[in-house]
């Protein structure tokens, strides 16, 4: 998916920043600001193992993330 046509709330790109330096977080319940980025490639989203949401940066949250970072 383009970068460009991908528009995140300041909370999300929060979330994503912080993702991407831990490599991973988990959470008890899904959220929607996550599960909205997992629709938009730029993470994962597994089971945990203590019954917890596990999300992980894909590659193209990665670049998102040092693009924004960038400006």
């Amino acid at each position: 998916m383009n970068q460009m046509n991908i528009e995140l709330s300041k909370m999300q790109l929060i979330h994503l920043g912080n993702i991407c330096k831990k490599g991973w977080s988990g959470y008890s319940e899904p959220s929607d600001d996550l599960e909205e980025m997992v629709k938009n490639g730029l993470l994962t989203k597994s089971a945990g193992p203590f019954g917890d949401v596990v999300y992980r940066p894909t590659d193209a949250g990665r670049s998102y993330i040092n693009d924004f970072n960038k400006i």
